[in-house]
This record gives C-alpha cells, structure tokens and sequence, in this order.
C-alpha cells in the first residue's frame, strides 16, 4: 500500500520566556511539522501523477498566498 504524506512549514515560539503579544512572538523560527496522511491506498501506476498534482497545487498556493503556504509531499509505502 502506497500513502501520499505531507509536511508544512510552522512558526515556532523560541524565546526562552515564551513571549508573545498579539500574535507575534519576541523570538521564533521556521521548523517543518512531522509527515501527515494526504493520500492512501494510492495504486503505484498513479503515484506520480498525484505527487505532481499536489506539487503543481501547492505551486499555485505558494503564488497566491506566499511562502506560508509552502509544503512538501513524498510517497511511502507502508
């Protein structure tokens, strides 16, 4: 059985006293998330045409709302 998965690009709150006002934190950073279902049971024949799919999607997101939008896609057989 092959999955599709995806991972995001999330804000991380690093300042060591956990400072934030309204929304915005004193210090922080850029970390991926961990792997997330997408996609199951996909058959192998269709595997690449839905990574590309969801690629050229993410593409169009990344265009439209910037670079927080960005994520990634992999294939993994389980």
């Amino acid at each position: 059985m092959i999955n599709i998965r995806f991972r995001s690009a999330v804000e991380v709150n690093t300042d060591p006293q956990r400072r934030c006002y309204n929304g915005c934190h004193a210090k922080s950073e850029i970390q991926m998330s961990g792997w997330q279902l997408l996609v199951y049971n996909v058959k192998p024949e269709e595997v690449d045409s839905k990574l590309n799919f969801w690629r050229w999607l993410n593409g169009y997101a990344i265009k439209d709302r910037g670079e927080s939008a960005r994520r990634e896609f992999i294939a993994v057989e389980e």
